[in-house]
């Protein structure tokens, strides 16, 4: 995945989120919507924090490693399990929020992925139609 579509993601899942937290809140609760909007916004941290992790581990050989950097996001990722190892244990808002919450995020990387997959092929097989043949 590139940085492109991974900030696409996260844009997207807390733009979504929006929309539904405002529609659970007329049709359902406050607490309903304030969890799947927390849990979507937990989701997307986790992503990144996730995404630069791997950045700053996994580098070509020979290329040197910032264990600084390493040991920070890797704190930073024990964070966010912790924030949700609290949130399952005291359970401030309906566990069912949370699991809508954290499902718009795979919704929305699986709808961007394909989306980014299709137009990948769409210009694969235009090249390939377009170059010339060798007879």
């Amino acid at each position: 995945m590139n940085e492109k579509l991974l900030a696409g993601v996260r844009l997207w899942t807390i733009l979504v989120s929006l929309v539904v937290s405002v529609v659970a809140f007329f049709a359902l609760s406050f607490e309903f919507a304030l969890g799947i909007f927390l849990t979507a916004l937990w989701a997307v941290a986790g992503l990144l924090v996730l995404e630069r992790l791997l950045r700053a581990a996994v580098l070509p050989p020979g290329a040197p490693r910032n264990l600084f950097a390493i040991a920070l996001w890797g704190a930073a990722k024990i964070a966010v399990y912790g924030v949700a190892v609290w949130v399952l244990f005291s359970r401030p808002l309906p566990a069912l929020s949370h699991a809508v919450g954290f499902t718009l995020m795979m919704v929305t990387l699986v709808v961007l992925g394909a989306q980014a997959r299709s137009a990948e092929i769409r210009l694969s097989s235009r090249r390939e139609n377009d170059a010339p043949t060798q007879n």
